[in-house]
């Protein structure tokens, strides 16, 4: 973790700011802290900066070991969260002391996955896309899944039977079922209801979905209480969408409320704006 060397100087080539500005370049997950004042030993260096990347081990250096591991762990807890924000924090450390340290947080954009190549997932992908979603379509049928028809998105074209194999789902990857197919659907709820995906819409009518359940389950597939919490169906907020391009803005609304941990709904006598309901 410390990168300093034998003789207490810092190597140039293991700078966290430095990893911190490379991470943002690439658009990793990571924390950067960096620390403001400590008390009662002012004699530490403010300033100083630990890099903590989703994936791999830390970088530099708090000045205080036991700093540093708790620095780690909330970074980590941080990172597993859906919507960690950057914040400055006071770490209290063994002895009475402690540290007031400015945690950066760093997300890559978030990823919109659609299963579903079909009319209604146009617009759909194209208010993703303008939103900042890094945005897929999935689907088998090539004279559907083009780039033409989804400009800006990544395109996936493969048989449901290779969806698993081809198709890769992350904790921050939000999953749209539309498929309008029942195998294909079926498939792709699945494939997301065993991934950690935070949300999984399904369009479609209740009844049309529990049938699709049903099927899973005479399949051998179940998923339990936490699973099924993921699954919003029928999709999308209720403002009387009817034309693909309503639904689309029904469906990203439901998207958007749900990843900034609010309940969507009109801010009408509201005290307060775009508070969350949850963490």
């Amino acid at each position: 973790m410390n990168v300093r060397n034998e003789n207490g100087r810092r190597n140039p080539g293991k700078d966290p700011f430095a990893a911190w500005t490379e991470c943002l370049k690439e658009e990793q997950a990571a924390v950067l802290c960096t620390l403001l004042a400590f008390s009662p030993s002012p004699d530490l260096p403010s300033g100083v900066r630990l890099f903590i990347p989703e994936n791999g081990e830390p970088l530099g250096d708090l000045g205080d070991e036991a700093l540093n591991r708790l620095a780690v762990e909330w970074a980590r807890k941080k990172l597993d969260t859906l919507h960690p924000q950057s914040e400055t924090c006071i770490f209290s450390l063994p002895g009475g002391r402690q540290a007031e340290v400015f945690v950066d947080v760093n997300l890559p954009p978030s990823e919109l996955m659609i299963f579903g190549a079909g009319h209604d997932a146009i617009p759909l992908v194209k208010l993703a896309v303008q939103s900042g979603f890094k945005t897929t379509v999935v689907d088998p049928r090539p004279a559907y899944a083009t780039e033409d028809r989804f400009p800006g998105a990544r395109i996936i074209l493969a048989d449901a039977g290779l969806w698993e194999e081809r198709v890769i789902i992350g904790k921050r990857t939000y999953v749209v079922v539309m498929n309008h197919h029942l195998e294909r659907d079926r498939v792709a709820i699945r494939l997301a209801l065993n991934s950690p995906a935070p949300y999984v819409g399904v369009l479609g009518p209740r009844s049309r979905c529990q049938r699709m359940l049903e099927a899973l389950e005479k399949e051998g597939v179940t998923f339990g209480e936490e699973k099924l919490a993921r699954m919003y169906n029928p999709v999308g907020l209720d403002i009387g969408a009817e034309t693909p391009q309503e639904v689309a803005i029904s469906i990203l609304s439901e998207i958007l409320a749900f990843r900034k941990g609010c309940a969507g709904g009109f801010l009408r006598g509201r005290d307060n704006i775009h508070q969350p309901v949850r963490k």
